[in-house]
C-alpha cells in the first residue's frame, strides 16, 4: 500500500487514501501514532547450508497488484447479519454501523456466538513482515546461514521498495518471512518491544559454527535454556534482528516463533484467545529472572509457528521502533473477524473488505499493546497463490 515514503520521525498529514498491495503486504514505515500505514507486496529463490527438517518445494509466485482505496467498502453478513449489528458483551449493547448498498437490518450478537465462531474458524499464521536496510545481504545470510529458501522477490521501482519472501517451505502450508527494503533507507530502529524469531534446528552447535564461519554475530553461545534442558543459542542477522535457535527433533515448521513483549500478560492472553482464536499452549513464570512467557498459537509448538508473549515484571510499555511491522493470519471471514476483534478490545485500523482489482478480502487491527496483525481471507489467499 504505497505511493509515498512515510517516515516515522517526520509525521505527515493523514492521507486521503490508504494504498494496499494485493495480499496485505505492509511495507515502508509506520508513524508512531499509526496515523498512516503503508502496504506492499512481492516474491523469492533458494539455498541451504545445512540440514533442517523441511517440506516440499515452494509454490509459484503470487500475483501482486498495488491498490488504492478511496471509498468505503460494503460489509458482508456478520454472524448471519447484514450491515447494522448490535454487539452485546457483559450486558451492554454497542451499535456497529457499516456502509453498504443492501437493506439495513439488525440483531444481537452474543459474546457466546462470537467466541464459538472464532474458536471454529480455520486460522494459521501466514507470514511475518519487517524492514531491512540491505536486502541482498539479508537474503544471503538467511539462505546460507539459516538454510531458508528464497521463495519470491519483487522490485517495485515506481513505489521505491523491494520485497522478498523466505522460508522453509511453500507459502500455502508454511509460516514465512517477508522482508521489505525501502529505497535509500539502510537502517531501522528495532525498538525494545520486539524480541526475536525462533528457528528449530536439529543441531544448534552446527548452525552456530556455520554462522560464525560466515561472519555472523552470535550473542548467546549454545547451552541449556535458563531453568530448563533445551539447548538454545542466539544470533543476530545483519540488521540486528535476533533469532533464537532451539534444538529439536525434525519439524514441519522450522520457523517456529515470533516473540513480542507485552505490558499486561493476562490481558494479552485473554485477547488472543477470544479475538484471535489462539490457544494458550503453555505458560511459564521465571521469578528469578523477573519475567513470564505465554506461548499462543493454532496448534502444537512442535508442528506450528507460535506467538511467544513475554511480560517483564513491572514494565507496562515498550518502544516498538520502526523495523518490525506485523503478522498475517488467515481467516474464513474477515468481517466476522473484525467484529470479534472489536468486541474483545482490539482496534480495527483497516475495515474489512475486498481490495479493489483483485477482491482479496482483508482487515487490519491492533492488539491492546498496539501490535499489528492483518487477517486475510483463506480462499482469496489460496486463489492468489494459484
Amino acid at each position: 500500500m504505497a505511493a509515498s515514503q512515510l517516515v516515522a520521525s517526520s509525521p505527515a498529514p493523514f492521507p486521503t487514501t490508504l494504498q494496499l498491495y494485493s495480499s496485505l503486504r505492509p511495507s515502508i514505515l509506520l508513524s508512531s501514532s499509526f496515523s498512516f500505514i503503508k502496504f506492499s507486496s512481492s516474491s523469492f529463490s533458494s539455498s541451504s547450508g545445512f540440514r533442517i527438517a523441511l517440506s516440499s518445494a515452494h509454490s509459484p509466485s503470487r500475483r501482486i497488484a498495488l491498490i488504492c482505496l478511496s471509498s468505503a467498502i460494503p460489509q458482508s453478513p456478520l454472524f448471519g447479519v447484514k450491515d447494522s449489528t448490535l454487539l452485546r458483551s457483559e450486558g451492554k449493547a454497542i451499535e456497529a454501523n457499516t456502509t453498504s448498498n443492501v437493506a439495513q437490518s439488525s440483531t444481537v450478537v452474543t459474546d457466546e456466538n462470537a467466541l464459538e465462531w472464532v474458536k471454529n474458524d480455520k486460522r494459521r499464521m501466514l507470514h511475518v513482515v519487517y524492514r531491512v536496510g540491505d536486502l541482498d545481504k539479508t537474503i544471503k545470510f538467511y539462505t546460507e546461514c539459516l538454510g531458508m529458501k528464497l521463495l519470491r522477490k519483487r522490485d517495485i521501482p515506481e513505489e521505491r521498495y523491494t520485497n522478498a519472501f523466505l522460508g522453509y517451505g511453500p507459502e500455502d502450508s508454511h509460516f514465512v518471512i517477508e522482508l521489505t527494503y525501502n529505497y535509500g533507507i539502510d537502517k531501522y530502529d528495532i525498538g525494545t518491544g520486539f524480541g526475536h524469531f525462533g528457528i528449530a534446528v536439529e543441531d544448534v552447535m552446527k548452525m552456530v559454527d556455520l554462522v560464525k564461519a560466515k561472519g555472523g554475530k552470535v550473542t548467546r553461545e549454545p547451552g541449556p535454556v535458563k531453568g530448563g534442558s533445551t539447548i538454545i543459542a542466539f544470533i543476530e542477522d545483519p540488521d540486528g534482528y535476533k533469532f533464537e535457535l532451539l534444538e529439536r527433533d525434525p519439524t514441519p515448521e522450522p520457523l517456529c516463533q515470533v516473540m513480542l513483549r507485552v505490558g499486561d500478560l493476562e490481558r494479552s492472553i485473554n485477547f488472543y484467545k477470544k479475538a484471535y482464536g489462539m490457544e494458550l499452549l503453555r505458560k511459564r513464570d521465571n521469578p528469578e529472572y523477573k519475567y513470564t512467557i505465554a506461548m499462543m498459537g493454532y496448534g502444537a509448538e512442535d508442528k506450528n509457528a507460535v506467538l511467544e508473549l513475554t511480560y517483564n515484571y513491572g514494565v507496562k510499555e515498550y518502544d516498538k521502533g520502526n523495523g518490525y511491522a506485523q503478522i498475517a493470519i488467515s481467516t474464513g471471514d474477515v468481517y466476522k473477524t473484525a467484529e470479534a476483534i472489536k468486541l474483545y478490545g482490539g482496534k480495527i485500523i483497516r475495515e474489512p473488505g475486498p481490495l479493489p482489482g483483485i477482491n482479496t478480502k482483508i482487515t487490519v487491527c491492533l492488539d491492546p499493546d498496539g501490535w499489528k496483525s492483518v487477517f486475510v481471507d483463506n480462499v482469496d489467499f489460496l486463489k492468489e497463490l494459484e
